[in-house]
């Protein structure tokens, strides 16, 4: 029964970082996110969903030099929250 929590707190948190990246998408004119280190690398859990995204093609990460990193949503992380209605 934990791991079904735990299932669900994960699945909350990617679908969580992925809203506010669609978001922030077209608030900003397709401009990425600037995150710091801290916001992606600092918590293990946050840094998994982020890596996990990335690797499923949903967001793209770039570092920036300063330790910050540019963030956004790609073509299929749109349709995935269009798609599915998971940023309601």
């Amino acid at each position: 029964m934990e791991r079904m929590g735990q299932f669900n707190r994960r699945r909350g948190l990617r679908r969580e970082i992925l809203g506010r990246l669609y978001d922030g998408w077209f608030e900003r004119g397709g401009e990425p996110s600037i995150l710091s280190g801290d916001e992606i690398n600092g918590e293990t859990e946050k840094k998994l969903a982020y890596r996990y995204l990335a690797e499923k093609g949903l967001l793209r990460m770039s570092p920036i030099g300063d330790g910050s990193f540019e963030v956004s949503i790609t073509v299929q992380g749109i349709d995935r929250i269009e798609m599915t209605g998971e940023n309601e």
